[in-house]
């Protein structure tokens, strides 16, 4: 099975959700994918997704187990850290989140490790990595960095570029793609959107760290009861993360996830 690395160069785009959609899609296709997360992890050691899912994510972290290699009297312990990723590349079945800040140092790993030309003589399960964007020109610069990066630059091996077009700050209607077009030519280069979620249940699911598949498979009931609102906010807004949901699982499916 493939590798899923979901990833973004600047917070805020929208990449955990992408993770959770991603994963909860592979779910519904009864595959079995494990999530795994490279980011930021607070005091409870979990990051952003890993409280969404406090019992199924791997945590690579990027924490004080990093730093303290950094120390260590050894120039390629943080080099041995990131080998774990290089594990999961190996045998695929995973979707990634990767935060923005951890893009260098694994562009950096992989080029030490010389892992495109280890995965090319193994055999290894293909990668498909989707960027993320909101339709700001900064936002977009970026994408076509993180593309020429990890891609052009030939860090990993991956099979096919999915930029993700975040529509919750706007619509992409006049916004200037060239850039990423030129960094993914001659590649296999998709754009799929996602919606904006207007669903009222969207900022509950956020406070709450409650991942969209469950509120998907509750009732209005259980949602009224669980976040303290009255059942027509309950109702309705359960209605309207579904036809979110369904929307987001079409555009992915229309990239074979």
């Amino acid at each position: 099975m493939k590798t899923y690395i979901c990833a973004a160069y600047a917070g805020g785009q929208g990449k955990t959700t992408l993770a959770q959609m991603v994963f909860s899609a592979l779910r519904k296709r009864e595959l079995s994918y494990r999530l795994v997360a490279a980011d930021f992890t607070d005091g409870t050691g979990h990051s952003k997704i890993g409280k969404f899912f406090p019992t199924k994510v791997l945590e690579l972290g990027i924490g004080s187990t990093l730093a303290s290699s950094k120390t260590e009297n050894d120039a390629n312990a943080p080099l041995r850290y990131w080998d774990r990723f290089g594990g999961l590349l190996l045998t695929g079945g995973a979707v990634l989140d990767l935060g923005a800040n951890v893009v260098p140092q694994l562009v950096q790993w992989a080029h030490h490790r010389r892992v495109a030309h280890i995965m090319q003589q193994r055999n290894s399960p293909e990668i498909d990595l989707l960027v993320i964007t909101k339709p700001e020109t900064h936002s977009i610069d970026n994408v076509s960095t993180l593309i020429e990066d990890v891609v052009v630059g030939g860090a990993l091996p991956v099979n096919n570029i999915v930029v993700v077009q975040n529509e919750v700050g706007g619509t992409f209607e006049g916004q200037d793609l060239a850039r990423i077009e030129k960094a993914g030519a001659g590649r296999h280069l998709s754009f799929i959107t996602i919606p904006r979620c207007t669903s009222e249940l969207w900022p509950h699911l956020e406070r709450t760290y409650t991942p969209v598949e469950e509120a998907l498979s509750a009732t209005e009931n259980d949602l009224s009861e669980k976040f303290g609102i009255e059942i027509w906010s309950a109702y309705a807004g359960l209605m309207d993360l579904r036809t979110w949901a369904e929307g987001v699982y079409a555009e992915l499916n229309k990239v074979g996830i």
